[in-house]
């Protein structure tokens, strides 16, 4: 699962890495360490080669459509095992893929009778892309595709966001794109120059934000008698 996540570069740096054009559509951005499903999320589409981003709800939504009516829990990851069968969502990973960019993501890892928030980022903290799908009826949502985990997130979580490649993004945009490369691109596969690191219990309120969230913990000293 991939249910938080934190994006906080500056726009005009994300359109530079991703190699959109900014627009009116992307006005509403703001930096943040804290995001959670339902709030509206940065997302990278293309159109006949060229790419734009827009803001969309993070969370596939179906109204009366879905089973148990307008107020269904919405959808805000996709398995990658069932993304291209699933109702909910194979009309989207078919036509409709996306990127979501992201400095990093949450996980809670289990351990010592509680659960520890843990960050999972670049080395260098830059932005890396997620592998979404979205819709744009009857709103504009998008979900994160995920995966079984590698050997980083084994310990923490049993499923983890595909990270895409930057190599591999154009394919992944590409409606045209056959099924079998798609297959190979949502395999779990090891991520070089990613870490993670445990984090403040802030972020388990998604009311809080800040740079501080993503800090590294500081253990008090023990005070010396």
């Amino acid at each position: 699962m991939c249910g938080r996540i934190s994006l906080f570069a500056e726009l005009g740096d994300l359109a530079s890495q991703f190699g959109f054009v900014l627009n009116p559509a992307v006005d509403g951005y703001q930096p943040s360490w804290n995001i959670a499903p339902t709030a509206r999320i940065l997302v990278v589409t293309a159109d006949a080669g060229e790419r734009a981003a827009g803001l969309m709800r993070w969370g596939f939504t179906f109204g009366g459509q879905a089973r148990g009516g307008s107020s269904a829990r919405p959808l805000f990851n996709a398995r990658a095992e069932t993304v291209a069968e699933r109702p909910a969502f194979r009309a989207a990973y078919a036509q409709r893929r996306c990127l979501i960019p992201v400095n990093g993501f949450y996980e809670w890892q289990t351990g010592g009778g509680g659960k520890t928030p843990m960050w999972i980022h670049r080395t260098d903290e830059r932005p890396f892309a997620l592998a979404g799908i979205y819709n744009l009826h009857p709103d504009a949502t998008a979900s994160i595709v995920t995966s079984a985990p590698n050997s980083l997130m084994a310990s923490i979580h049993h499923r983890m966001p595909v990270v895409l490649d930057a190599g591999d993004h154009d394919a992944w945009l590409d409606p045209c794109t056959d099924a079998a490369t798609l297959h190979d691109l949502l395999q779990p596969r090891e991520w070089p120059g990613m870490t993670t690191r445990p984090v403040s219990n802030g972020v388990n309120r998604a009311g809080n934000d800040g740079a501080g969230l993503v800090a590294p913990l500081t253990r008090a000293m023990p005070r010396l008698l």
